[in-house]
């Protein structure tokens, strides 16, 4: 079957998520990178120059683009996936747009009604975490039922780029106007499709929501809006307008507690721990590479024939090491978006999950604004 020509639109000078979109479609034998489009003139074609990209067209428009692709990624700021996902569905084009699915679910209905009214085209949420080695072995484990009921669950993430307040800038991730929530929904979104993916079947659904934000760093340095690259704008602050930290909990209809907490100013890795009646799983950075960690009551560990006190580090299975990312962190979920266009398949992580999780999202920050629980 024929390679599917592949757009990237945004290519952004922070976090990397459209180099990150293109290292995975290169690793993919079904998809070929032919355009990049950005709305500042000459972003796209710098973004080609610094990664000494080759092959693939910088364009100057967004009609020059459609052109030479069948399908899109979308690494745009949260304000635009909504009304670009319309227009490129619209167009006749797949679409794989980033996390969060949009700022708010209002929002978000646009795409998802496009997505109904082209039921012909892939349409996906790049939920990428659930490839990870650890997260895959983790639900292997509780899918066993080796854990027993399930009683607790901790998910806390984050990270550290953010911390340096005078070197990271007012870009649009630290804008409710662009973003939505800040770092409740930037991390959040992932942990939680990671954490209802593996234990919604056993678990239930989250009914009951409570969350505190905050703002570490209130101010920054204004971005100057002309610069390619992101450059400082003559020395002005500006407020930062969202969260750069958060700690949620919700109880499910089921009654089991999960609690997140997410951070964008020094929070480094993550800590995801699973509490059963039986023992309890965790992925952590504590813990040496390629290992979780695991605490059985009443059997012995993977490997180990007498029962130990305590969590230890278990090995993770070849099978699951590098397999789902290819040393690529969008590598996975690039392939089920492929695999998915090439076969005529729905994907598992469509725009009806992205809705899902941008609802629990809205539901957390609505708790946390109105300070108080959230029923539903």
């Amino acid at each position: 079957m024929e390679q599917v020509r592949i757009g990237i639109i945004g290519t952004g000078f922070t976090i990397g998520i459209a180099k990150s979109h293109y290292d995975g479609y290169i690793k993919c034998d079904g998809a070929k990178v032919t355009a990049f489009y950005d709305i500042v003139p000459g972003r796209a074609a710098a973004f080609i120059e610094k990664h000494n990209i080759e092959g693939v067209k910088a364009c100057d428009s967004l009609e020059e683009f459609l052109g030479l692709v069948d399908a899109v990624s979308l690494c745009v700021p949260n304000c635009f996936h909504a009304d670009l996902a319309v227009k490129m569905l619209d167009a006749g084009k797949h679409v794989l747009v980033e996390k969060p699915f949009s700022t708010d679910a209002a929002e978000g209905e646009k795409a998802l009604a496009a997505s109904k009214a082209h039921p012909e085209l892939v349409a996906m949420t790049s939920f990428n975490y659930r490839e990870q080695s650890a997260v895959q072995y983790m639900k292997e484990i509780v899918d066993s039922g080796v854990l027993g009921q399930i009683r607790f669950v901790r998910h806390h993430g984050g990270g550290g780029r953010f911390a340096n307040a005078e070197k990271v800038y007012l870009e649009w991730r630290l804008q409710e106007k662009t973003s939505g929530t800040g770092s409740l929904a930037d991390f959040g979104a992932h942990m939680l499709d990671s954490s209802e993916w593996m234990l919604g079947g056993q678990c239930g659904q989250l009914c009951a929501f409570s969350a505190m934000t905050t703002t570490v760093i209130k101010e920054r340095y204004q971005i100057d809006p002309s610069s390619v690259m992101g450059e400082k704008a003559d020395g002005e602050k500006g407020a930062v307008t969202n969260d750069d930290a958060a700690s949620f909990s919700a109880l499910t209809d089921k009654g089991v507690l999960f609690t997140f907490m997410t951070s964008r100013v020094n929070m480094a890795g993550a800590d995801f721990e699973i509490i059963g009646e039986y023992g309890a799983v965790s992925n952590s950075t504590k813990w040496p590479k390629n290992t979780i960690g695991m605490s059985l009551i009443n059997a012995p560990l993977p490997g180990e024939t007498e029962v130990k006190f305590g969590m230890h580090p278990v090995p993770i299975p070849e099978k699951y090491l590098g397999i789902g990312t290819q040393g690529v962190q969008h590598y996975g979920v690039i392939c089920e978006f492929i695999d998915c266009i090439q076969h005529g398949k729905k994907p598992v992580r469509d725009f009806e999950r992205g809705m899902f999780i941008q609802r629990q999202i809205d539901n957390f920050a609505k708790a946390a604004r109105e300070g108080r629980t959230v029923v539903i």
